[in-house]
């Protein structure tokens, strides 16, 4: 089901790759906003154990669930090609473990790379650099390689995608917010 992969020859994963695609987003916790070549997908996310189980085909489900109290919530960016509907690349700005998602359709399957708050700050913050900085490199890494190309080309879709990132930055903020009327295990359900 897993395998630790890296980046080129380094002696450290760069994270974990699993055989399967990530879990679909729920359409009615998202914010769908295009830009050029790419969508971009905000969504307000609460993950645990019962639902990744209820999310994994059959032959995926583990014996035995090995993180049975897992629970987190908080806003995910999921990158879509906006003509292949495909989506690349994930950023989970979890509240108790971010990471983020290569989606790569040809392996048939996803890298899961955790962030580091030590050293990489705020999730948030993270994922809109990175955005702003290495998206075709990102992109080319999960096998997206025609779509990179069309990002890094175009200078009109660049400055497209720059200037949208501002509006993804406050749908984050927002999807953030919201994720906290996911209760987690221990806290007192919100009031309904």
């Amino acid at each position: 089901m897993t395998a630790t992969t890296t980046s080129g020859d380094h002696a450290f994963p760069a994270g974990t790759f699993y055989d399967m695609m990530p879990i679909e987003p729920v359409d009615a916790n998202c914010v769908a906003l295009d830009a050029g070549p790419l969508r971009f997908v905000v969504e307000s996310r609460h993950l645990n154990s019962e639902i990744a189980r209820a999310a994994l085909p059959a032959d995926k489900l583990p014996a035995e669930d090995t993180r049975p109290g897992f629970a987190d919530r908080g806003a995910s960016l999921h990158v879509f090609g906006a003509a292949d509907g495909l989506e690349h690349l994930r950023f989970d700005c979890f509240e108790n473990d971010p990471h983020y998602h290569y989606v790569m359709h040809s392996a048939g399957g996803q890298l899961v790379c955790p962030m580091d708050p030590v050293a990489d700050g705020d999730a948030t913050v993270y994922t809109l650099g990175r955005l702003r900085q290495r998206l075709p490199e990102m992109l080319e890494f999960a096998g997206a390689t025609e779509l990179a190309q069309c990002v890094r080309a175009d200078a009109g879709t660049t400055r497209e995608i720059a200037s949208i990132l501002d509006r993804v930055a406050d749908l984050l903020a927002q999807a953030g917010e919201r994720a906290k009327e996911f209760s987690l295990p221990g806290e007192q359900a919100p009031p309904s």
